[in-house]
């Protein structure tokens, strides 16, 4: 079928092809099309550039992320090793005495009359000032994180809370026993006296051992699943860009682990598969 064309563009055919085929407009089509090459070129810099700042930032950011974990980390292994680990080592030996020295008596191995001597800790303990805002803000404010070290950042700050209450709780039951001219050991061990028992004091010690084993487990995993993070985006980086990525920062928890300062990974088997899908077995 014949296409028939507008009276007015028949009786103008010759100039419209003259003209299309002029100097002129293929200088104008030449310059649109190098505009629009330009246009297209400056924006896939700007694209490149931007996804270059996006993921040094985020690089950045996760390396302070992991400085500011392995503080806190840091801070708490020296709170057990300067206190806590005495403090817990001394009262379980001298509790052991104590049960030794009644069990003595009790078999008369010993006089009824005959005292038990021992040393109450009560020195006031209290936590220095933590970086937890920071730490949150920065998982999740400034990194794209999901999974483990989200719940990780938010038990860990419940953990620090916890942590400053049992010490708070030790220390006015320290106030209290002070003010009454001191400390009986059925108090201070929790054993039963005239048919009671006191627990308060032991809990306390137990509540603010455990809490600072939780906090350093938390803490150093955290800086574990930061590395992993920051190794992926340093990757990432030099895919797209073919040049190597700021270093992502390391922590060594050796001398710690040395000092049998560290928890046992073993107790916190739920947070080591966290996120990890269960093996079927074949059938």
């Amino acid at each position: 079928m014949d296409v028939q064309l507008p009276t007015y563009l028949t009786a103008h055919w010759g100039e419209i092809k003259e003209f299309f085929n002029s100097v002129f407009f293929t200088a104008i089509a030449g310059s649109l099309a190098g505009a629009f090459a330009g246009a297209y070129g400056a924006q896939r810099i700007a694209e490149r550039a931007k996804i270059r700042d996006q993921l040094l930032k985020e690089i950045r950011d996760t390396n302070t992320a992991m400085m500011v974990a392995f503080g806190i980390c840091n801070s708490l292994i020296t709170i057990k090793k300067q206190h806590l680990k005495a403090l817990k080592e001394n009262f379980e030996t001298q509790k052991s005495a104590l049960l030794e020295h009644q069990e003595k008596r009790k078999l008369g191995q010993i006089s009824k009359d005959e005292i038990f001597h021992f040393r109450a800790d009560l020195e006031t303990l209290s936590l220095p000032p933590l970086p937890g805002d920071i730490l949150q803000g920065l998982v999740f404010e400034r990194l794209s994180l999901t999974g483990r070290p989200l719940a990780l950042t938010t038990t860990l700050g419940q953990t620090v809370h916890a942590l400053s209450a049992f010490l708070e709780k030790r220390n006015e039951l320290i106030e209290s026993y002070k003010a009454a001219g001191g400390v009986t050991p059925a108090q201070y061990f929790g054993l039963p006296i005239a048919g009671q028992i006191d627990q308060n004091y032991p809990a306390a010690i137990s509540a603010i051992c455990n809490q600072v084993d939780d906090g350093i487990f938390f803490s150093q995993l955290l800086c574990k699943d930061f590395a992993e993070h920051g190794n992926r985006i340093a990757v990432q980086f030099k895919d797209t860009f073919r040049e190597d990525a700021p270093k992502i920062n390391r922590t060594d928890f050796s001398p710690a682990k040395d000092l049998a300062l560290m928890p046992n990974d073993e107790s916190y088997p739920d947070w080591l598969t966290f996120g990890k899908m269960p093996i079927k077995e074949s059938q």
